[in-house]
């Protein structure tokens, strides 16, 4: 790799007279001191404090998730970054997680099969393990990675069948309905925490690296060191090998008895935004905007802080009452975000656009899990078909991140810069047809 080679900024009048990392800080500064005066002004209503407690799986899993998340935040919002400067193609970029996200629930499928007649834990492990594999194999390959991204992308896609088939068992497990809106509360602050400091790290250490190829290679290594670390801590989790058939088909295409599972399935669809795309595509114009991987680990961990105050919040005050409100609140303000994106294209619109998301997404995804799980626990004839509602849900929401991915690569390829607005102004948008399709489940039916 040249390390003297300057990417093509997508915006032709790109800032460049005054430092990206000085406009992060002040941005972020001025947008959170904004952002206080509004959550002020909603006046969510506030569930008394009650006594929440985890016991000691619950917290192991949380543990588990840090790891994961510390090991992925490190380094994932940079392998995109990492395939255009080897490439400068962004259609390269965009068909890695194309691939990603087509054999993402094919392989889910097949992982929740064998989770009921093995064990979850195993499939969880295997996932752990091919995260491994995948950063392993960029180290290996270097600079000529960008040439195999579309099969890096389906090896990820098998790594994420496994991890996330395991993992979403393990966090159903542990959420009791009792405290789920708590347990997921402290998922968000875990993960929060994490995506504030790794990408920072990740940022640093190859920003300031003897040169940058070394930099990348660098945590690559240290997300392999990470995997292995959560390989071992896995040990604690108990087994469930009792083995049960794998009935798919109900939780797959169901019937007028499950009105409120068929409007969590299209919602599903309504949701590519929020799983991933948002986290690749920010972080990769970040860096056609500045050229500087230290700007773009900066912008990952202002977003995590604003995730992390707004999930803490939420996950001590929201009760299953307040969900429909704390999610209405959510939308409004990603649309802001998408209308604010969609006028121009610059590394302030991008830090405001990120700060508006990262609360906009905890308002919303933490009722939504909450509402998400509790539907599951009235649709399953018994609770060990968990895992085939977890793995059925991910088929439409797999269909709408390929929709979404198709959509983002022909309006980049008709309209350039403008496409991508459009894209984004559009992921945001989509938001309104999932709480739409949310409100219709009889719990959130009669408003908040």
């Amino acid at each position: 790799m040249n390390d003297q080679t300057h990417c093509t900024c997508l915006n032709s009048n790109k800032i460049t007279h005054e430092n990206p990392v000085s406009q992060l800080v002040a941005a972020a500064s001025a947008i959170c001191q904004q952002g206080a005066c509004f959550l002020a002004r909603a006046r969510l209503p506030c569930a008394p404090m009650t006594a929440k407690r985890l016991d000691f799986h619950a917290w192991l899993v949380l543990a588990l998730n840090a790891l994961y998340t510390i090991a992925d935040a490190l380094c994932s919002i940079f392998v995109g970054v990492y395939f255009w400067k080897n490439s400068l193609d962004f259609q390269l970029v965009c068909f890695h997680y194309l691939a990603l996200y087509l054999v993402t629930p094919v392989v889910f499928l097949f992982a929740g099969w064998y989770s009921q007649a093995r064990d979850r834990v195993h499939v969880f492990r295997l996932g752990l393990a091919l995260h491994a594999v995948f950063y392993a194999s960029l180290l290996y390959l270097q600079e000529d990675s960008a040439r195999y991204a579309p099969h890096l992308g389906a090896l990820l896609g098998v790594t994420w069948g496994f991890f996330w088939a395991g993992n979403n068992t393990f966090n159903f497990d542990v959420a009791k309905p009792e405290n789920r809106e708590y347990y997921f509360g402290w998922l968000g602050v875990i993960n929060g925490a994490a995506r504030l400091v790794a990408p920072m790290m990740g940022g640093v250490l190859i920003g300031f690296a003897p040169n940058t190829e070394s930099g990348y290679q660098l945590v690559f290594f240290l997300a392999v060191v990470l995997y292995g670390g959560a390989i071992v801590l896995s040990a604690w989790v108990p087994p469930d090998s009792t083995r049960r058939p794998f009935r798919i088909r109900r939780a797959l295409f169901p019937g007028r008895d499950q009105r409120d599972w068929q409007w969590v399935m299209l919602a599903a669809m309504t949701l590519a935004g929020s799983f991933n795309i948002f986290h690749f595509l920010l972080a990769l114009v970040m860096y056609m905007q500045t050229s500087d991987e230290v700007s773009v680990g900066g912008f990952a961990a202002v977003q995590a802080l604003a995730a992390i105050v707004t999930s803490y919040l939420l996950g001590r005050l929201i009760v299953p009452r307040q969900r429909r409100t704390a999610m209405l609140w959510g939308v409004i303000l990603l649309f802001a975000a998408g209308v604010l994106i969609g006028f121009d294209l610059t590394v302030f619109t991008l830090v405001v656009f990120g700060l508006l998301r990262s609360v906009a997404q905890p308002l919303f995804s933490i009722p939504h899990w909450g509402v998400r799980f509790e539907v599951i626990d009235r649709c399953a004839e018994n609770p060990a078909q968990r895992i085939e509602y977890l793995s059925a849900w991910e088929v439409p929401l797999a269909v709408g991140r390929i929709l979404m991915m198709g959509a983002l690569v022909l309006l980049f390829q008709a309209l350039g810069e403008t496409g991508l607005r459009v894209a984004l102004f559009f992921l945001c948008a989509n938001r309104i047809l999932t709480y739409l399709c949310l409100t219709r489940i009889s719990s959130l039916r009669k408003g908040p």
